[in-house]
């Protein structure tokens, strides 16, 4: 293993002030009079540092190097929580949003996807008209475009459209996924619906000219593998795992590579760029001979790696490996050692220093702890075994690699996606050799213009990744071959971190703390999740989910649960708005009920107008109860709103004695609007659920 010495690893210190300035301005964002003053505090801070640097070298005899330390970081600190804040929509001044304008000129700076009829792209804001001229202005706009054409539009178009736009909303239901903050850490905090009559096409080429001829050349290179691959599955898969094209990948492909441990493939990383690599150094062998040609064929190695991470779209994983591969090329050319954990850091900085909002991006995170676990626990896993036969020892260096990232990234990738692959070292040793043959053979296809060899190269590329496919789809339908459902929380998934490293430590130093504090973390760890399963066995909660159109409460007794509601399990809202917190609550058993039917069932007493949940009580009010009476008051917990009866809120206290007035998703904006106006003239106590909080009824035991 790389001995590693503070000396050689200078910008890994650098990116622990850095990283903890970025996560700084994410909580706190300052005003933009303390931006000012920060910003001035931060020159200051600069300039001392230098005095003190110019001080240090010329008087040996007071060398305080923990001060010099302390002030290096805390310049970066300071200078990357002011880039962050800056970058921030509230410290900008232009932003779209402090005016209300009338029109919106964007420039497209995302390749459109196209999801049924709609497309979706961002784009950057140049100007805003307010009557009666045009004024400059800044900010990011997610826009999701009605349109029969994908091709009608492309990175670096020029529109007006309309500034009929609004504010990304957080998540309404628990476990939800948050696609306010997903979008917020790409700087994008706004959003449109747009039809074509609310936009005009301007000017084409408006955007970056490298990036546009990119995405012109991988539409081209994208045309000539659909050409040819006459599996649209393949062609696909093809697009993905050589250009980065996603676009056209159905939902069982996706899902098969999910379940099974092998989406790293789908997302092109160091792996891809690896390859490319690879090919380059054969190709380019020739000019070892001098040290001009050395540099030479670095110049054109640099140049043509970052050209196929243009061509796949400049992903975190791309950059990164893109980053390291070119500081490795550039110091083989020079001649010079380099640090492993060095270069890592350095292309981290780099990136970050760039986009600072990377480090809240999921790939960007994944990426960079796979690296780091195929540098640090590779050589340990593989040591583990000496295999002496060569096809055995390729075997389990593969299933080293494997399971070295595997290890890096468990626990962040179930915090985030809640699933792990039982069976990923199978999947992984399946595809290995199917993947490089198609990479190579892609690579090679797409470059080479004579039709005689296409033809067999397309035959070659369709077989092995119908076979990749296949396998892939009978490791799916193993038994449990996907756990799904866990849920960890962020701090549970730092512990698994530390259990991780303290294991690696007990084993390699052989110190007996290690061992007690591994121990002691186990411990913890297996205490904590004693207590949320007792606490989840116990759990006896309603929600009313907060959904557009539809309605549906959920019923939680212990380890079972009723979803009263009127949609159907594959439903894209249950999937995405109530499944989740289905999955939190580790539920062995739920059932859904539809909302005309009548039920029965242990606590739980359904029927269309009235629910009864242990000693809790519901009516429903819909159109039914239009002009009715009744002879004497009703006495129940809550009352819900449903389907825009015709109802007076004074009239409905008059009838019915409730706690809360809850208003579903399904009634009319009218409706909501005129109830909303009498609860507050009665002093009702009422929830909205629709583009609100869902609401929560927990029952203390």
């Amino acid at each position: 293993m790389e001995k590693v010495q503070l000396g050689n690893i200078p910008f890994v210190r650098m990116l622990i002030p850095l990283m903890l300035g970025i996560y700084g301005a994410s909580i706190y964002t300052p005003s933009e009079q303390q931006f000012s003053i920060y910003s001035s505090g931060s020159i200051v801070l600069f300039i001392l540092t230098l005095l003190y640097i110019a001080f240090f070298k010329r008087n040996t005899n007071i060398r305080s190097a923990w001060l010099m330390g302390l002030l290096i970081s805390s310049v970066v600190f300071l200078g990357t929580y002011l880039l962050t804040a800056y970058k921030s929509q509230f410290v900008l001044r232009d932003h779209f949003s402090q005016k209300k304008f009338e029109i919106l000129a964007v420039v497209i700076r995302t390749e459109p996807k196209k999801s049924g009829s709609v497309v979706r792209f961002e784009a950057d804001v140049l100007q805003g008209y307010k009557s009666p001229k045009f004024y400059a202005a800044s900010g990011r706009l997610l826009i999701a475009l009605q349109t029969d054409s994908l091709k009608k539009y492309s990175y670096g178009d020029l529109l007006f459209i309309s500034a009929d736009y609004s504010e990304v909303e957080p998540p309404f239901n628990p476990n939800e996924f948050d696609y306010k903050a997903y979008l917020a850490n790409h700087e994008v905090y706004h959003q449109i619906f747009l039809t074509e009559s609310k936009l005009r096409l301007i000017k084409h080429d408006q955007g970056n000219l490298l990036i546009a001829k990119a995405h012109k050349l991988r539409e081209v290179l994208v045309s000539k593998l659909e050409q040819y691959i006459d599996n649209r599955d393949a062609s696909s898969l093809a697009s993905t795992l050589i250009l980065g094209y996603r676009a056209d990948l159905s939902k069982d492909v996706i899902d098969a590579y999910s379940k099974t441990g092998t989406m790293h493939v789908l997302s092109v990383s160091g792996m891809h760029v690896g390859i490319v690599f690879v090919v380059m150094i054969f190709l380019f062998k020739i000019m070892d001979r001098s040290k001009k040609l050395r540099l030479i064929r670095a110049a054109l190695m640099i140049a043509l790696i970052w050209f196929y991470a243009g061509i796949t779209g400049f992903s975190a994983a791309v950059c990164r490996a893109a980053l390291m591969i070119s500081f490795v090329v550039i110091g083989k050319a020079l001649n010079r050692n380099q640090n492993t954990y060095n270069i890592i850091a350095i292309s981290a900085v780099f990136l970050l220093i760039y986009d600072p909002f990377l480090l809240f991006d999921v790939g960007f995170q994944l990426s960079y702890l796979a690296v780091l676990g195929l540098v640090y626990l590779y050589p340990k896993i593989y040591n583990l075994f000496i295999i002496k036969s060569w096809l055995g020892d390729k075997l389990w260096s593969y299933m080293a690699l494997s399971t070295a990232a595997q290890i890096a990234t468990f626990p962040l990738s179930v915090y985030y996606f809640h699933q792990f692959p039982v069976y990923f070292l199978i999947s992984n040793l399946l595809i290995v050799l199917p993947v490089t043959i198609i990479m190579y053979a892609g690579l090679v296809f797409l470059f080479i213009p004579w039709g005689f060899l296409l033809k067999p190269l397309g035959w070659l590329l369709t077989k092995s990744i119908v076979l990749t496919n296949q396998g892939l789809f009978c490791i799916e339908e193993l038994p449990s071959a996907s756990i799904h459902g866990i849920w960890i929380s962020a701090q549970s998934s730092i512990l698994i971190y530390v259990l991780i490293v303290l294991i690696v430590f007990t084993f390699h130093y052989k110190r007996k703390s290690y061992l007690y504090l591994t121990l002691a973390t186990v411990g913890f760890l297996l205490a904590s999740y004693s207590f949320a399963e007792i606490n989840r066995q116990r759990q006896h909660k309603v929600i009313f989910y907060s959904l557009r159109k539809n309605s549906a409460i959920g019923f939680f007794n212990g380890e079972k649960a009723w979803i009263l509601t009127d949609l159907s399990a594959s439903d894209k809202a249950f999937t995405y708005s109530i499944k989740p917190s289905i999955e939190f609550s580790r539920l062995n058993d739920f059932e859904l009920v539809q909302t005309a039917a009548s039920f029965s069932r242990e606590s739980l007493f359904i029927r269309p107008n009235f629910i009864q949940f242990r000693d809790w009580t519901l009516l429903i009010w819909d159109k039914k109860f239009d002009r009715r009476t009744f002879s004497k008051n009703i006495s129940v917990d809550a009352v819900l709103l449903r389907e825009n009866p015709e109802i007076d809120i004074s009239d409905l206290r008059r009838m019915v004695d409730f706690k809360i007035l809850l208003v579903d998703a399904n009634n009319a904006d009218d409706h909501i609007e005129k109830w909303n106006e009498q609860a507050v003239k009665v002093a009702t106590n009422y929830h909205v659920l629709k583009r609100n909080n869902a609401y929560l009824v927990i029952f203390n035991d």
